[in-house]
């Protein structure tokens, strides 16, 4: 393994979860985000899909209500399917909002709420890697001032 391959590994990864699903974006996961300190997304593919997205302990997140960035987060954790994580008991009315399989991508985190001078918009999409630098950097900026 060459430096760029040791870099490519351990380079700092960005993603970007959606709160809002639904046809209509009618249902909100914003609460069980902040109640269980988890972020989580179902991966159309399946569970295979899950695998290749995934991303490291450290990695930093967004976390956008519509096409608002509300929070920013870091994964406490490795991602991993959302069955995986056991010790969190979600409520009857909270499991009914989303689906608890090996398609759905998760992470714990540690999220930080934006105060209102924070909060940036951003695009349509309920999980990705982010790679544009200019957000990276505003991450980065915005992170400073909570963490």
């Amino acid at each position: 393994m060459d430096m760029s391959d040791y870099n490519m590994i351990n380079k700092q990864q960005y993603v970007k979860f959606g709160s809002r699903r639904g046809e209509h974006g009618d249902i909100f996961l914003l609460d069980i985000f902040y109640n269980h300190n988890i972020v989580f997304a179902e991966i159309k593919a399946g569970a295979k899909k899950v695998q290749e997205k995934s991303f490291k302990k450290g990695t930093k997140i967004i976390i956008a209500d519509g096409l608002t960035v509300v929070a920013l987060a870091i994964a406490e954790t490795d991602s991993n399917s959302i069955d995986t994580f056991t010790d969190i008991n979600f409520s009857e009315e909270e499991r009914s909002r989303m689906n608890i399989s090996n398609s759905v991508i998760a992470a714990k985190v540690k999220i930080y709420t934006l105060k209102e001078e924070d909060k940036f918009k951003t695009i349509i999409g309920k999980f990705f890697h982010i790679k544009k630098e200019e957000i990276k950097n505003k991450i980065d900026s915005i992170l400073s001032k909570y963490n």
